[in-house]
């Protein structure tokens, strides 16, 4: 059996880093069975939601949420009623997520500001061991993640020596279930993508105190709540 492992982050590590406090990395994990299937169900749902599916199309959260490109004339329960139909292809499909955060201005304090730039591997190191721990006699993952010019090269690299001799950004565990390389993809092409980018953006607004409406307090309870269910392992963010 194989596994296809979607990822994307939110928190900036570039332009915005100060505004973003924690830089969380997400994974969708889809059996090989549902991939097709989810692909299906997020091209319905934009033809449920929009009422056809505009040329490039892709599920983009920022978008939905602020109501802008496609999304622009939408109202906000429009919007969240498209944002929790896209969670629930967690449950529809049986895909579990993992995640990785990492706290930045920790981060900073702790090491001077010497591993600012490693924020993303750090996340990915501890999200593929954390994956790797998990089932891991029961699938071979091939981890796709959404296009990082910054982070591409180093990576893959990353990647290549954990599975080699356990050389992460730290040292860590050498990764057993993880097969060939890292690869990265246009958002555009790939809905496993999409629907990680959608569960980074709830688990983003769930830390904030407010969504700036009761009814927006309520969904993104509603979908975090979802989102945790099919969480299997979890790992405070770090440095605690």
């Amino acid at each position: 059996m194989a596994e296809l492992v979607y990822l994307d982050e939110t928190g900036s590590v570039g332009r915005g880093a100060r505004r973003q406090p924690e830089l969380t990395l997400v994974a969708v994990v889809v059996d090989e069975t549902a991939v097709q299937p989810l692909a299906d169900r997020l091209h319905a749902l934009a033809m449920e939601h929009l009422g056809w599916i505009p040329a490039g199309f892709e599920f983009h959260a920022r978008e939905m949420w602020s109501a802008k490109g496609h999304w622009t004339g939408k109202q906000p329960p429009e919007l969240l009623a498209a944002f929790e139909a896209v969670i629930s292809t967690l449950e529809e499909l049986d895909i579990s997520v993992i995640h990785a955060t990492i706290d930045k201005s920790r981060l900073h304090a702790r090491h001077g500001g010497t591993y600012d730039q490693n924020a993303y591997l750090l996340a990915l190191q501890f999200l593929l061991e954390k994956l790797d721990r998990w089932r891991t006699q029961q699938a071979l993952r091939i981890v796709i993640a959404d296009e990082a010019k910054e982070h591409q090269l180093r990576a893959v690299k990353m990647v290549r020596e954990m599975q080699t001799w356990a050389a992460g950004a730290v040292p860590g565990r050498q990764l057993v279930s993880i097969i060939d390389s890292m690869h990265f993809v246009d958002s555009k092409d790939s809905p496993g993508v999409q629907l990680a980018d959608v569960v980074a953006f709830i688990l983003h607004r769930r830390t904030l105190a407010t969504q700036g409406h009761p009814d927006a307090d309520s969904a993104v309870a509603r979908m975090a709540t979802v989102i945790a269910e099919h969480t299997p392992t979890w790992r405070a963010p770090w440095p605690s």
